[in-house]
């Protein structure tokens, strides 16, 4: 849509100048040569700009730009005066203009002033409609991408959603996984039927059959009645399961069994039940790897690894990061409650030069707390914390311990650090600590039980 630009000028020539120039810029133009006209125009027309010169007859610049403001506070205005003083300049800025030509002025200048505006309009028209869609999904819409690598992946995951086959994620925590499993169910046959998602690594082995599979009536205490597990509950739509490589044998077992017969068996049942429902895995590990290591079933690996994607992480596709970041900042200052109009070129600029260890969950979290912190109506290199804001491209080494630490509390801190790394899944964490579950779990309580004492 090409927006409009309001011209309020009193000298013919000058305004027809200006017009052409708007025009080439990707402005439609109005023209009024004087105030009172101007004033109807953005009542009945509700153009998206206006320009303004200073001195009109019939109103002044500044009680029309009063006017537009009080209409679209949002709206940009610019002024064009040959008689600015120290008191106008200040009023006009207090009032909101968004920028102000001193006459006589080069025409280059009028053109890069105009361009800057086309541009922010078309960010603030981006944005709106990013709104619109955060607001009809709750964020949860079809993606698209710039980057070579993200295509690649996104029209592998258009080919597969028009199939039943089972589909394997792969990629680093925070990548998007969960994201792009709800878009193959979205383009899927299956898209007005329900979509669930669990960690599996996020439950111990016994909740996490249970939360499957269900259960019947006295299966275990506390049991008091039946219960249909995510299985059932996904019928006739899709189930993703992330961290698939976390779940144990006996859940790999019945898993498998699952896949293969369409037909599970709830805790402390006899009856099988037959359930017809899509599922979608994803790992955070390299599951060949894992079959490897004797940490996942090899017959179950083939099973779900019929048509595995890759799902790059954010430092191989840079290109994304400026509509990705854009579209966060609409879904969460929504949220939050805070009008935010973009993020500035040099803000963008750090955003997108930053390696973001953490992938899209950490440029998120990193959006999410410019927004509480702006100090204006747009995010700025201020905004953001000082590891991006630097520009150096990397997350600081710093090691989380004093230098004079003792040997456990280097290792009490490098487990809260990986711990925190892998959201808490301390199965996950025990395998990159390279120690077992167990002797994890003991680590933890035992520092937990120090902590007092501290």
């Amino acid at each position: 849509m090409t927006p409009t630009l309001l011209i309020a000028e009193d000298d013919v020539a000058l305004a027809d100048i200006v017009a052409r120039m708007a025009g080439d810029a990707g402005f439609d133009t109005l023209i009024r040569h004087d105030g009172q006209a101007a004033r109807l125009c953005l009542d009945e027309d509700a153009p998206d700009a206006l320009l303004t010169d200073l001195r009109l007859p019939g109103m002044d610049g500044l009680d029309l730009l009063r006017h537009a403001k009080a209409l679209d506070a949002h709206r940009p205005v610019l002024l064009m005066t040959g008689f600015a003083t120290p008191m106008n300049a200040v009023e006009a800025f207090r009032l909101g203009v968004t920028d102000v030509l001193l006459k006589p002025f080069e025409l280059e200048q009028v053109r890069l002033t105009l361009s800057k505006l086309r541009e922010g309009l078309a960010q603030r028209l981006r944005l709106a409609q990013l709104a619109e869609q955060v607001a009809r999904s709750r964020g949860e819409t079809l993606l698209n991408a710039r980057s070579a690598a993200m295509r690649q992946t996104l029209a592998l995951a258009a080919q597969v959603a028009a199939t039943p086959l089972p589909v394997l994620l792969e990629g680093e925590t925070g990548v998007g996984k969960g994201v792009l499993a709800r878009h193959i169910h979205a383009l899927s046959a299956r898209a007005e039927g329900p979509f669930f998602s669990l960690n599996c690594g996020a439950l111990p082995a016994t909740l996490l059959e249970s939360e499957l599979f269900g259960y019947e009536k006295g299966a275990f205490s506390g049991a008091t009645a039946r219960k249909p597990g995510l299985l059932e509950l996904a019928a006739g739509g899709t189930l993703f399961l992330d961290e698939i490589n976390s779940t144990s044998a006996e859940a790999q077992t019945r898993l498998l069994q699952f896949i293969q017969d369409k037909r599970l068996y709830r805790l402390g049942g006899v009856k099988p039940v037959s359930v017809d429902v899509r599922l979608l895995f994803a790992s955070n590990q390299t599951l060949k790897d894992e079959v490897s290591a004797g940490r996942f079933r090899e017959d179950l690996y083939f099973r779900i690894q019929v048509f595995p994607i890759a799902v790059p992480p954010l430092r191989q596709r840079r290109e994304d990061i400026p509509a990705l970041a854009e579209f966060l900042l609409a879904r969460h200052a929504r949220e939050i409650g805070r009008t935010i109009g973009g993020i500035d070129a040099a803000a963008m600029q750090r955003l997108s030069a930053y390696d973001w260890p953490g992938n899209v969950r950490e440029l998120e979290n990193v959006l999410q707390r410019a927004i509480v912190l702006a100090r204006d109506k747009v995010l700025t290199v201020a905004d953001l914390p000082s590891e991006i804001a630097g520009g150096s491209g990397r997350a600081p080494c710093v090691p989380p311990w004093p230098e004079d630490a003792s040997l456990a509390q280097v290792e009490a801190a490098w487990i809260e650090r990986v711990l925190a790394r892998c959201d808490g899944n301390r199965a996950q964490a025990a395998r990159i600590l390279g120690i077992d579950p167990s002797t994890l779990w003991r680590k933890v309580a035992g520092k937990a039980q120090r902590r007092p004492e501290q």
